[in-house]
Formats: structure tokens, C-alpha cells, sequence
């Protein structure tokens, strides 16, 4: 920290971030140390200026009145004898110049300080432990991010976009297993319960989404009854599926054996098949796209991605009878799970059913073929190969596969699936990193949109104001110029008075003015023709360009993140887009003019920069503390248990 006030910055270092936080705090106080300079310095070019508005006004002053005048030597410079309260007035203007200057600057101050981020905790530095709680802490930082940062963004953006994308707490982690009907899902959730709970057939036989957890008394709940718990505060905004969706969800809770796999405080969501269905609606306003709703009532893809994104794990199950994916799986690929690959597992299962190495080869390859189709990567998900044993199928001795390495790899997929409560922490985390990332590229996106829109917008109608007011200035100038008569009448100036008059028409004259009238006629029926055209013709290119908008929303993110562009192929950003650019098609849809959309101000993406440069770090660390905790690790000690080992020893001092 020198002298100057030169602000040194930290290295590269884990810690960089507070200390750079804390340099700013001490740069901030020099900045009071300078508020009196400052103001001082304004009031001398008040001062300054309230002098100069004296002389100004003396002079107005003399200029108005009637002074006397006398010449003072060869240089011929007048000097003015007025009255001195000219002079005091302008001083008087000039304190009130100063006074008003000086007020500006603590509110221009105000101003400043009320758009940064004013943090109600500190981030503190976890490598030496200091965090009593670090769950609260954590709960408490993404709530204030949330509140103080996307909502506002959010609620300024038609639709509401990422209004479910935020976190509601508390909520219990949670599996999340979808698959094809007959794909084996029931029977793998009865085999990790130790109980069978979940009907299981051939046939589609479940037709809901079912919660199921581990609890101390049987109990099984309705969708209505669900929505209201208070340990999973989330449930409540899946009210807005509606009445359909609710009769069709329910949640159970199980005494399980002691030796069950599933342990407490994880939730695990048995989903309905996935099969192609003849679509209900038709392509109308209501269902512009025709496939919103395909006999179930209520939108799966839009469900199935509500579940996706609060889930901490995913698996996606397939049966090798059926190894392709059906037009709702592909759906749910493209749009349910998108941008969640670190989530899910891909499972292909019932391989005991196979015969032989052949059948194997050719249901893996079906599936490897038909996963690569919707997943646009060199490189296919890892497949896990299993089958369910306990309820339906035993294996056989005399099997001619493996079976024993696909026990195996069973229970690797039970491993992660009991390791999601481990992950629950993070994967909240990362969803709140992305949802800053996808809220930051909206706003610089829209932002780019409503500027083009506005110039644009501005620019048609100043053309089509000029070519409006065009002939209506060659008609005033042909008036003015004596060109053009008005009703027979030629203006004419008087030589005494010097003022313009009419002269009155002579009957030729008279008859020649009947002809112009008729003409002029004829020319405001052309005049209101053409506003009509160029009127009509300017909302026509307006909406074109709206229409536009749409379709090159592709090259307007191209232009916006060039920068980021110039020394990297950006994939990052470009697989980021492609969940974004639904939302701003979306949004220009249902808007008029891109010029409409509020303005997005530099300090609120400095905001959402601010938390993911410093916030975001300090939250990792902090579920990086819950981890050890939950997996029994020795962590630095936090600041509570320190003033209990410090008291303890001078007690037994």
C-alpha cells in the first residue's frame, strides 16, 4: 500500500480474490481522505464560473438598458456604467452553482455505493479454517446472490426465464431414473430398496413420477399433500404443471431392511416410460408447436427437466430389446438434459437377457450409434452394462457372457447413486455458476438485439418524418417566394410600411386560381397517399427486421462474444448458447420490438461478475468443508471448536 495510492495487486493465487477484495476496501478510504480536496477544488471552479456569469450578466444588463457609453483611447472599447446589482445577482448564481455542486457529488457517491454489491457476510479465508457453519453460510450467500442479483435481471425479462432455475432450501438430494418403458428402472429401485414397492411388468406400468425415501414409518402422500412439505421447499413449484401432472405424482416412504443399499436423507424418482405417442393437439395457438402435450396431459420434457436440473445424479436406462431412442427419449435428450452431461449414466441394461457375445455387440453398438446422433461430441457418455438380480432375474451358471463383471459395474452405478448425497452441495453450486453464466449471456445478447432494434427503429422513422415533411417545405417556399398564389391571391409589399399583403385577383387571374386549387387539391389527396405508403411501408420493414431478428441470432452472438473468440474457439460459450438462444427466441416472440426490452446497466454485469470471480470460489470451498465433514476427514478447525480447545486449556492450566 504506497504512499501515492497506488493499488497493488495480489498474484495469482487461490487467496487473490480477498485480497484484492481488501485492497479495494483501503483504496476506498484514501477516496474519503480526498473528499475534502475534492470539494474544494469544485468550489474554485464554481467560484470560477459564478464570476463569469456575473460578467455575463452585466453585461445583458447594460446591453438592455440605456447606458451611456464613452470612448476610451484608439482602441475604441466601450465601457458599460450599470448598476452593481447585476454583479451581485451573478454571484449569487454562481453560490448557488457551487452549493448545487457540492450536493451532486455525495449523491453521485450514494449512487455508486448503492450499485455495488453490498454483501451482508464477508468471505473469509477457509484455508485455516474460521466458519462455524459452513451450511448456513453457504444457504445464506446463494440465497443474497440469487435475491440481489438474477431476480432483478430476471423479473425485467418477459416470461420470467430463469424463475425456476433458482434454489429453494432446504431440499433433500435426489436420483433422478428415466429410461424407456420396460427398461428395467422399477426393478433397480426395488433392488436398491430391498423391498418391493414399484409394480414392474413387460408393459408400461407406471404412469407418474413416484418419490421414494428412506423413513422411519410407512407412509404414501399425493401430489397436492407433497407440494406443501416443508423439507423440500422446491415441491411447490410443481404446481404450475397443473392438475394432470399433480393426479399423477406421489410420494412414498419406506421402512427398509437394514442391509438396504439406500441410505438416509436421499430421495430417489421413479419416472414413467418413455414411449411414442400419437400427439392429442393440434397445431394451433394454444399449441403452436404441436407437440406440447402427447397424451399425458401435462408437458414431460418441461417436467422431466424440472427433475433434471435438482437432481444430483441421472440415470438413463435402456433395454437392449429396445437399444435406439424413441421420439420422446430424443426429445428428452435434446432438451430435458441439455447442458447436465456431468449428471447422468448412461446404463444399458438387462444384459443377462442377451444370449451370446453377438447380441451383446450388436445392442451396445445400437446404442452407442443412436446416443451419438443426439449428443453432438467425439466422444459417447461411458455405457454401463448391468442387470437387475434379487426380484426377477437370476443368473445363470451356465450364461455364456461375463455376468460377473456386469455385477460389477452394478454396483459401481449403486456406488454413485449413494454418493449423490456427497455431490449435492457442489451440484448446487454449479448450477448457480452456470445460471450466472446463462444470465450474463442473455443480458449481453438482448442487450445487442435492443440497441440494433432501437437504432434501427429511430432510423425509419426520422427517414420517413423527412420524406413527410419534404413537400411540405417546397410548398411553404414556393408560398414564400411568391411561386405559388393562394386562392388567386399574390402577395404583395406595401412601400410605406414595408409589410407583406394580398393583392386581390383579377378575373383571369380568378379562373386560374380555380385551376390551382383543384391542383392543390389533387396534391394533398397524392400528399396523404404517399404518408399512407410510407407509413405502411416503414411498419412492413419494422416487422421484417423483427422476423430477422430471429434468424440471426447466431451471427449477433458471434459478434458479441468476438473478443472471446480471437485466441480460442470459445466451445465453452458455444455449448452454453445453445441452452440460451431458446430462451431469447422465446423472448422476441412474445414482445412486439426488441426496442421494449429494458435496458441491461454495465454495473449489473460487473455484479454478476463480482460473485463469479470471488462468491463462487468461496461457496466451493465451502462445500468442499461439508464434504469432509460428511465423509469423516480431519478439516481446519472452525473458529467455534477453536474457542473451545483455547478455554478448555486454561481451564486445565
Amino acid at each position: 500500500e504506497p504512499a501515492q495510492g497506488i493499488v497493488l495487486l495480489a498474484p495469482a493465487t487461490p487467496m487473490a480474490p480477498l485480497v484484492q477484495h481488501e485492497v479495494e476496501r483501503k483504496g476506498l478510504r484514501h477516496g474519503r481522505r480526498l473528499r475534502v480536496p475534492l470539494l474544494a477544488l469544485v468550489s474554485v471552479v464554481a467560484v470560477a464560473v459564478s464570476l463569469d456569469l456575473a460578467a455575463f450578466s452585466r453585461s445583458g444588463k447594460a446591453a438592455s438598458a440605456a447606458a451611456t457609453t464613452a470612448w476610451v483611447g484608439k482602441n475604441m472599447q466601450p465601457e458599460l456604467v450599470v448598476e452593481q446589482s447585476g454583479g451581485l445577482r451573478g454571484m449569487a448564481l454562481g453560490v448557488l452553482f457551487a452549493l448545487l455542486m457540492m450536493g451532486c457529488v455525495p449523491a453521485w457517491r450514494a449512487i455508486r455505493k448503492a450499485r455495488e454489491l453490498q454483501r451482508p457476510y464477508q468471505l473469509q479465508d477457509l484455508l485455516h479454517g474460521g466458519i462455524a457453519d459452513p451450511e448456513a453460510d453457504l444457504t445464506k450467500i446463494i440465497t443474497f446472490i440469487q435475491d440481489q442479483v438474477i431476480v432483478p435481471i430476471d423479473e425485467r425479462l418477459p416470461g420470467r426465464p430463469f424463475e425456476y432455475d433458482l434454489h429453494s432450501f432446504p431440499f433433500v438430494p435426489m436420483v433422478l431414473v428415466i429410461g424407456n418403458h420396460s427398461s428395467g428402472k422399477s426393478t433397480f429401485i426395488n433392488s436398491l430398496l430391498g423391498v418391493s414397492t414399484q409394480e414392474t411388468g413387460v408393459a408400461p406400468t407406471d404412469d407418474g413420477f413416484t418419490v421414494l425415501e428412506r423413513w422411519q414409518a410407512d407412509s404414501t402422500e399425493d401430489g397436492p399433500t407433497v407440494f406443501g412439505c416443508p423439507g423440500n421447499r422446491p415441491f411447490r413449484e410443481l404446481q404450475r404443471f397443473g392438475q394432470a401432472f399433480s393426479g399423477h405424482f406421489r410420494r412414498k416412504r419406506k421402512v427398509l431392511p437394514d442391509d438396504a443399499d439406500m441410505p438416509f436423507g436421499l430421495q430417489i424418482v421413479d419416472t414413467p416410460g418413455m414411449i411414442d405417442l400419437p400427439l392429442t393437439g393440434s397445431i394451433d395457438s394454444d399449441n403452436p408447436t404441436g407437440n406440447q402435450v402427447r397424451g399425458r396431459g401435462y408437458n414431460f420434457v418441461d417436467v422431466v427437466r424440472w427433475w433434471a436440473k435438482r437432481a444430483d445424479l441421472i440415470l438413463l436406462l435402456f433395454d437392449p430389446d429396445k437399444p435406439g431412442t424413441t421420439g420422446e427419449t430424443l426429445e428428452v435428450l435434446t432438451k430435458s438434459l441439455a447442458g447436465l452431461d456431468h449428471k447422468f449414466l448412461v446404463v444399458l441394461n438387462k444384459v443377462d437377457q442377451l444370449d451370446n457375445s453377438m447380441d451383446f455387440a450388436r445392442a451396445y453398438g445400437t446404442l452407442g450409434w443412436a446416443l451419438s446422433k443426439v449428443i453432438r461430441r467425439k466422444d459417447i457418455p461411458q455405457i454401463y452394462t448391468m442387470y437387475n438380480a434379487g426380484f426377477d432375474a437370476q443368473a445363470s451358471p451356465e450364461h455364456k457372457l461375463p455376468l460377473e463383471d456386469f455385477a460389477k459395474r452394478r454396483e459401481e452405478v449403486i456406488a454413485e447413486v449413494c454418493r449423490a448425497k456427497e455431490r449435492h452441495l457442489d451440484n448446487v453450486v454449479t448450477a448457480l455458476e452456470e445460471t450466472l453464466r446463462q444470465v450474463w449471456m442473455t443480458a449481453m445478447v438482448l442487450g445487442a438485439i435492443r440497441s440494433k432494434a432501437a437504432k434501427r427503429l429511430i432510423l425509419t422513422w426520422l427517414v420517413a418524418l423527412a420524406l413527410m415533411a419534404a413537400p411540405i417545405g417546397v410548398l411553404g417556399w414556393l408560398l414564400a417566394t411568391g411561386r405559388l398564389s393562394l386562392q388567386g391571391y399574390t402577395p404583395v409589399v406595401t412601400e410605406v410600411s414595408h409589410r407583406l399583403s394580398w393583392k386581390a385577383p383579377t378575373p383571369t387571374e380568378a379562373h386560374s386560381a380555380d385551376l390551382t386549387n383543384m391542383g392543390m387539391l389533387g396534391v394533398s389527396l397524392a400528399y396523404a397517399g404517399m404518408m399512407f405508403a410510407v407509413t405502411a411501408g416503414c411498419r412492413e420493414f419494422l416487422r421484417q427486421s423483427r422476423r430477422l431478428q430471429k434468424t440471426t441470432l447466431d451471427e449477433t452472438f458471434e459478434e458479441v462474444y468476438a473478443d472471446y473468440f480471437i485466441h480460442n474457439d470459445g466451445e465453452d460459450h458455444r455449448a452454453r448458447w445453445m441452452n440460451v438462444k431458446p430462451k431469447i427466441s422465446s423472448i422476441l416472440s412474445s414482445i412486439i420490438c426488441a426496442s421494449s426490452l429494458k435496458p441491461f446497466p454495465s454495473w449489473e454485469l460487473v455484479r454478476i461478475d463480482a460473485c463469479l470471480t470471488k462468491d463462487v470460489w468461496h461457496l466451493r470451498q465451502l462445500a468442499r468443508l461439508l464434504r469432509l465433514d460428511a465423509n469423516g476427514e480431519v478439516r481446519p478447525p472452525t473458529r467455534r471448536a477453536a474457542d473451545k480447545d483455547m478455554n478448555r486449556a486454561s481451564t486445565m492450566g
